[in-house]
Protein backbone atom coordinates (compact mmCIF):
# COMPACT_ATOMS: atom_id res chain seq x y z
CA UNK A 1 0.00 0.00 0.00
CA UNK A 2 1.07 3.45 -1.02
CA UNK A 3 -0.66 6.57 0.88
CA UNK A 4 0.76 10.13 1.04
CA UNK A 5 1.48 11.30 4.36
CA UNK A 6 -1.80 13.46 4.43
CA UNK A 7 -3.65 10.55 3.76
CA UNK A 8 -2.00 8.85 7.06
CA UNK A 9 -2.87 12.08 9.14
CA UNK A 10 -6.40 11.03 8.18
CA UNK A 11 -6.63 7.18 8.47
CA UNK A 12 -4.08 6.73 11.13
CA UNK A 13 -6.04 4.16 12.76
CA UNK A 14 -7.07 2.02 9.66
CA UNK A 15 -3.53 2.23 8.25
CA UNK A 16 -2.29 1.27 11.08
CA UNK A 17 -4.38 -2.03 11.36
CA UNK A 18 -3.13 -2.64 7.47
CA UNK A 19 0.58 -2.82 9.03
CA UNK A 20 -0.71 -4.70 11.51
CA UNK A 21 -1.96 -7.71 9.60
CA UNK A 22 0.97 -8.22 7.67
CA UNK A 23 1.22 -5.66 4.78
CA UNK A 24 3.97 -2.92 4.66
CA UNK A 25 2.52 0.73 3.90
CA UNK A 26 5.08 3.22 2.17
CA UNK A 27 4.50 6.18 2.76
CA UNK A 28 5.54 9.51 0.76
CA UNK A 29 6.49 12.87 1.17
CA UNK A 30 6.15 14.92 -1.50
CA UNK A 31 5.73 12.20 -4.01
CA UNK A 32 8.29 10.07 -2.84
CA UNK A 33 8.96 7.52 -0.49
CA UNK A 34 10.33 8.15 2.78
CA UNK A 35 8.96 5.68 5.28
CA UNK A 36 8.20 2.01 5.64
CA UNK A 37 5.50 1.27 8.62
CA UNK A 38 5.40 -2.72 9.19
CA UNK A 39 4.26 -4.78 12.04
CA UNK A 40 6.67 -5.44 14.92
CA UNK A 41 6.61 -8.88 13.96
CA UNK A 42 7.77 -8.08 10.41
CA UNK A 43 10.69 -5.88 11.63
CA UNK A 44 11.96 -8.19 14.01
CA UNK A 45 12.20 -10.87 11.86
CA UNK A 46 13.80 -8.18 9.08
CA UNK A 47 16.41 -7.28 12.05
CA UNK A 48 17.09 -10.75 13.01
CA UNK A 49 17.38 -11.42 9.16
CA UNK A 50 19.99 -8.24 8.78
CA UNK A 51 21.87 -9.34 12.27
CA UNK A 52 22.50 -13.24 10.94
CA UNK A 53 23.38 -12.07 7.28
CA UNK A 54 26.34 -9.71 8.59
CA UNK A 55 27.08 -12.23 11.25
CA UNK A 56 27.82 -14.97 8.29
CA UNK A 57 29.77 -12.54 5.89
CA UNK A 58 32.34 -11.65 9.17
CA UNK A 59 32.50 -15.17 10.10
CA UNK A 60 33.72 -16.02 6.73
CA UNK A 61 36.02 -13.46 6.51
CA UNK A 62 37.10 -13.69 10.00
CA UNK A 63 41.24 -14.75 10.25
CA UNK A 64 41.01 -16.68 13.49
CA UNK A 65 44.22 -16.40 16.18
CA UNK A 66 46.01 -19.37 17.76
CA UNK A 67 45.46 -19.28 21.54
CA UNK A 68 49.28 -18.49 22.01
CA UNK A 69 48.84 -15.24 19.38
CA UNK A 70 45.89 -14.49 21.45
CA UNK A 71 47.77 -14.31 24.34
CA UNK A 72 50.42 -12.56 23.19
CA UNK A 73 48.58 -10.01 21.86
CA UNK A 74 46.72 -9.45 25.21
CA UNK A 75 50.09 -9.76 27.17
CA UNK A 76 50.92 -6.72 24.91
CA UNK A 77 47.94 -4.05 26.19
Amino acid sequence: MHISSTELNRRSGSILETAIRGEPVIIEKSGHPSVVMVSYQHYQELEDAFWGTLAEALEKRAEWASAEESSTFLKQR
